[in-house]
């Protein structure tokens, strides 16, 4: 018989400790994925001193045809990619004003109310 009981003590001591181990699993997966802030292609976007709306066009140059407007104060605006691709880092650390130079100096393609084209990366916003 005390075999037995030494078994079922050394089993609930294992259970006990994987719980322990779990729950601080948990814990550091949380606490991890809110120190994180959003990447450029997870961030909300409007538009960005665009009063008379901005033009969605079907290559990334000025004078592509137009396939589409995105209104002024415009919400919904899906960040597919830009070229140059961004560098996470800078976006993620650089505050607010790197952020800003990082979509001043590319053009990206934008989904918005179901339609997919390029706009000059100045135009948008994070919110």
């Amino acid at each position: 018989m005390t075999g037995l009981h030494s078994l079922k003590r050394l089993i609930l001591r294992l259970l006990a400790v994987a719980a322990v181990g779990a729950g601080l699993a948990v814990a550091f997966g949380q606490a991890g994925a809110r120190a994180q802030t959003l990447s450029p292609y997870d961030t909300a976007y409007t538009t960005f001193k665009a009063p008379d709306g901005v033009a969605m066009r079907s290559a990334m140059q000025d004078g592509a045809s137009v396939v589409g407007t995105i209104p002024p104060d415009a919400t919904g605006i899906v960040l597919r990619w830009c070229r140059p691709e961004f560098n996470f880092g800078d976006w993620q650390f650089g505050g607010a004003r790197a952020q800003r130079q990082a979509l001043d100096a590319r053009w990206c393609e934008v989904s918005y109310n179901g339609k997919v084209g390029n706009v000059q990366g100045r135009m948008l916003a994070p919110k």
